[in-house]
């Protein structure tokens, strides 16, 4: 089953990585928002990022369930935050 979860996480950021590639064209029309580098180098460290993330807290739950909750509970806090700060 880890291994199960870690390939399930590792196949969505390739799978997103080839989607946003493919739909590039679309996507690069439909967004006028600024990025750092480019549209498509920004997506995939935003997903390589997401990647980490769900490897730190997967780790984390094998050890303690509790606290792998908590980071749960403040990475989404955060990411809350942050859209709204960024949608004003």
């Amino acid at each position: 089953m880890q291994r199960l979860l870690l390939w399930i996480g590792i196949g969505i950021f390739f799978g997103w990585s080839i989607a946003i590639l493919v739909n590039f064209s679309i996507y690069q029309h439909s967004t006028e928002q600024w990025t750092f580098i480019h549209p498509i180098v920004d997506g995939i460290m935003f997903m390589a990022l997401m990647l980490v993330f769900y490897l730190f807290i997967w780790r984390t739950y094998k050890r303690n369930t509790s606290t792998a909750s908590k980071q749960i509970a403040v990475l989404g806090g955060l990411s809350f935050v942050l859209a709204i700060v960024f949608i004003i």
